[in-house]
């Protein structure tokens, strides 16, 4: 039998992502590992996008996680790209996240120590 502790503290960690407010970032969970900066920026095709706004993240290991994080050019932006939510890119469908930056920070700074340490 699960845990069901386990269970519901991550659906009351995402649970109701409407209402999370919205920095401008989303993370994007789900991505193939094969996706690159082109991939996301073709699936969020209405928005402009550089690559310098896209980071793809990387596990303790050094292995793509499967997560990314964009930021958007406003917070209205990143709401509007919330209609991309559980749309597929390739054979994956895609969760998207309001995330505020010490996460996405967090979350790049752990693949940066994997490739210098």
């Amino acid at each position: 039998m699960g845990s069901p502790r386990r269970f519901s503290r991550a659906r009351s960690y995402y649970y109701g992502k409407d209402s999370l407010e919205h920095t401008g970032i989303l993370r994007l969970r789900g991505l193939p590992f094969s996706a690159k900066k082109e991939d996301i920026k073709s699936f969020f095709k209405d928005f402009t996008l550089s690559d310098d706004v896209i980071h793809i993240t990387y596990n303790s290991s050094g292995r793509l996680s499967g997560d990314a994080f964009v930021e958007f050019a406003s917070s209205e932006e990143s709401k509007s790209a919330m209609v991309k939510d559980k749309m597929t890119l390739g054979r994956r469908y895609i969760e998207l996240f309001p995330a505020p930056r010490d996460k996405m920070d967090e979350a790049i700074a752990i693949g940066r120590c994997t490739f210098f340490s």
